[in-house]
C-alpha cells in the first residue's frame, strides 16, 4: 500500500470553462440517456483545448498518434526549469538545470519573468510579450531525451519558422508537449514526479489530459 502522507499532489491542469474562448471552443449541452439519467453532449471542441498532450502526429503527416505510445511516455520523474529571462537558449538551460536533469526526465518549464498574461490578453493581444524558447534550447533539451516538455505560457521562438523548428528538434526524438497548465507556482522542489495521462482515443494528434505534480511536503 502506498502512503502519500509525506507528499503533496498539485493539479497543474488548466480549467476549461465552456464558451470562454472562441479560439479554443468547448460547447456543451445537457441531454438525457435512455434511462433518463443526464449526459452532456459536447457540441464543438478540438484536440488542443484545455490541458493537452501533443504527440508526433501534431507535427508530422504520418507521425505517431496518442495510442501509439506506451503509458510510460506520459508519467515519470520531473525537473523544473525556471525561466527568468526573456530569451532562453541552450546556455541558459545548462546553467539552470545542467547539474540536475537526467535522461528521460519530464521537464516542466515555468515562466518566472513576471510577465504574466490573462487568457483574454493572450487571445486579444497575442503572445509577443512573453519570454521565448530558442531552437538552441530545444537542441540542449533533446540531448536528454525527455519524455515530455510541460510548458507554461512561453513562446516557441520568435516566429512561425522558429516555432516549427522547435517542434521538429524535439518531436524528432519522440519528445511530446503538455500545454495549457496552471499552478506551476506551487512547485517548490527542483525534482518531483509528473503525470499527464491522455484520453485514449485512436488516431488523435493531441488529447485532453489531467496533469499533476507529486512533490515532497
Amino acid at each position: 500500500m502506498f502512503n502519500l502522507d509525506n507528499y503533496e499532489v498539485i493539479d497543474i491542469s488548466h480549467t476549461v470553462i465552456p464558451g470562454e474562448d472562441a479560439d479554443r471552443p468547448f460547447a456543451i449541452q445537457k441531454a438525457l440517456l435512455q434511462d433518463k439519467t443526464f449526459r452532456y453532449d459536447i457540441l464543438k471542441t478540438h484536440s488542443h483545448v484545455g490541458c493537452h498532450v501533443e504527440v508526433g502526429a501534431h507535427f508530422y503527416e504520418n507521425g505517431k498518434t496518442i495510442t501509439d505510445y506506451p503509458l510510460d511516455q506520459f508519467h515519470g520523474p520531473g525537473v523544473l526549469l525556471s525561466v527568468k529571462e526573456m530569451t532562453v537558449d541552450g546556455e541558459y538551460c545548462e546553467k539552470s538545470i545542467g547539474n540536475v536533469i537526467q535522461e528521460g526526465d519530464i521537464v516542466v518549464i515555468r515562466n518566472d519573468t513576471g510577465v504574466k498574461l490573462t487568457k483574454l490578453q493572450l487571445y486579444m493581444e497575442g503572445e509577443d510579450r512573453l519570454p521565448k524558447l530558442s531552437p538552441s534550447a530545444a537542441d540542449w533539451l533533446a540531448k536528454y531525451k525527455p519524455k515530455l516538455i510541460v510548458l507554461d505560457y512561453i513562446r516557441f521562438g520568435e516566429d512561425i519558422e522558429e516555432t516549427r523548428q522547435f517542434h521538429d528538434i524535439l518531436m524528432s526524438f519522440d519528445v511530446n508537449f503538455v500545454e495549457f497548465v496552471d499552478n506551476l507556482d506551487k512547485i517548490t522542489h527542483e525534482r518531483f514526479y509528473v503525470m499527464a495521462l491522455p484520453y485514449k482515443v485512436q488516431g488523435l494528434d493531441s488529447s485532453f489530459c489531467r496533469a499533476i505534480v507529486i512533490q515532497k511536503k
